[in-house]
């Protein structure tokens, strides 16, 4: 019973990372809409924070929309 329990919540659990990946779109990263991500707000997303270095080709420390494009989740 107890297994059934742990798979059921590791299931949807997986279920709402994969649809929250789906919905990382840049105007839902930007967060106080100032037309960049920064680092902070790319923080919601692991693979976006693991890539956000290479990303920013300007070395400015800030994701435009053209950086941002470069993402692949």
């Amino acid at each position: 019973m107890k297994l059934t329990h742990v798979f059921t919540l590791t299931s949807a659990s997986l279920i709402s990372t994969v649809a929250f990946a789906a919905d990382l779109t840049f105007q839902t990263l930007d967060s106080n809409n100032d037309g960049v991500i920064s680092p902070t707000e790319a923080q919601v997303s692991e693979e976006l924070a693991k890539q956000y270095r290479e990303l920013d080709s300007n070395k400015d420390n800030e994701l435009t929309p053209v950086e941002f494009a470069q993402f692949k989740k």
